[in-house]
């Protein structure tokens, strides 16, 4: 059983992944992205700030516990959450970087902190190399990624100090794997109200399922990996409206709270047999999340005003850039995902029916991929168009 401080930690994960999501969506474009990522990735940062900026930084992140604990509590979850064991059907990984510009000094227990809690190696590069340093950067993005994000960074400003990088990896084969005999192409009704084709995949066996008044959610486990005697496990989650153009009547209801609610009645459903009709699809996606972040309050850390004192001695250093890439492929067998955080920082119901329930995703739907132990959103994407 988690304690007060874990749980604190991974309801400030959480909500920031869904208040991040109503920033980053847009209308009829697809969706995809890691907030547990860029928590990590922005965590890092928050070990070097003070003051007003370490202030903003703990009402946007919705950081609950002093510095020193809330680093710790991190540490622990990001431990629970790296896999200790693979096979090559499910996987895992979070991995951190920091990169510093030789010659530039960083205190002592702004180094310990990224260390030891964040588990990063620390690397001096000669910035002024720009395209050594940069292919040894992407070349670690790509192997922690598998490939799947091979570049973060193009090129390296001669301002910057240090990058600070986190790359989550998962994959993961479906405890019920689709036929592919079975995936055929059928209509997909976008939000405008066109159809166009889709493989569509299907299979009819027991799932964890929930019919609200609105929207449908069914979970959909991967294949668990045992470590220490205990089956880790990762789920999809997905909010299928009922309507093909009530997405965004759902997304403006959307809450940390609310899904939380929503999870947890799923939960205690008992499974039943249902017929579920799901799309293949691929989405590729990058973004610049300096204004998403500023629009949700953090604004300072990205000023010459920053209070970034606990990084090093120098006095004017702010975070220029925060860039986000992410891939997600959904098949037959099961799902594959990365995402990659860089920030630079610079100076200046009962029993089975007779009939089952139909989960037919032909239109809009929001997912999630969800750690089952700790509950933390991995991934979070809406799907608008699959085969766009």
């Amino acid at each position: 059983m988690r304690n007060e401080k874990e749980e604190g930690l991974i309801k400030a994960t959480n909500t920031f992944a869904i208040e991040l999501y109503h920033q980053l969506s847009k209308p009829e474009e697809n969706l995809f992205f890691s907030p547990f990522s860029i928590f990590t990735a922005l965590s890092m940062v928050y070990a070097g700030a003070r003051g007003s900026t370490a202030n903003q930084m703990e009402k946007t992140l919705h950081i609950p516990l002093e510095q020193h604990h809330f680093h710790r509590a991190l540490k622990k979850l990001l431990r629970i959450l790296g896999s200790e064991e693979t096979n090559k059907d499910n996987e895992l990984s979070i991995a951190n970087l920091l990169c510093v510009k030789e010659g530039y000094d960083l205190l002592e227990k702004f180094l310990w902190s990224i260390e030891d809690n964040y588990n990063a190696p620390i690397w001096k590069l000669n910035f002024s190399l720009v395209r050594e340093s940069s292919a040894k950067i992407n070349n670690w993005v790509a192997e922690q990624t598998k490939g799947k994000i091979s570049n973060i960074i193009d090129s390296i400003d001669p301002e910057m100090r240090l990058i600070l990088i986190n790359a989550i990896y998962f994959k993961g084969m479906w405890e019920n794997t689709f036929d592919k005999n079975f995936t055929k192409e059928e209509n997909f009704t976008l939000a405008s109200g066109e159809k166009i084709m889709v493989p569509m995949m299907r299979q009819t066996r027991n799932f964890t399922y929930l019919d609200d008044d609105k929207f449908q959610i069914l979970e959909m486990p991967y294949k668990g990996t045992l470590i220490s005697g205990t089956t880790k496990r990762v789920n999809m989650v997905i909010f299928l409206p009922k309507q093909f153009n009530k997405l965004p009547l759902i997304e403006s209801q959307l809450t940390f709270e609310k899904m939380e609610v929503y999870v947890s009645e799923l939960r205690e459903q008992y499974m039943q047999r249902v017929r579920v009709f799901f799309p293949r699809f691929t989405i590729q996606i990058s973004y610049k999340l300096t204004k998403a972040l500023s629009d949700l309050g953090l604004a300072l850390v990205f000023t010459k005003n920053a209070d970034l004192s606990a990084i090093s001695k120098e006095p004017v250093i702010f975070i220029s850039d925060v860039i986000h890439k992410a891939f997600v492929e959904v098949n037959e067998r099961g799902t594959e995902a990365a995402a990659v955080t860089a920030i630079s920082v610079v100076g200046a119901s009962i029993g089975p029916r007779k009939e089952p329930p139909v989960f037919r995703a032909d239109h809009p739907f929001i997912f999630l991929i969800q750690d089952s132990q700790t509950k933390t959103i991995l991934f979070i994407g809406k799907v608008m168009n699959p085969i766009e």
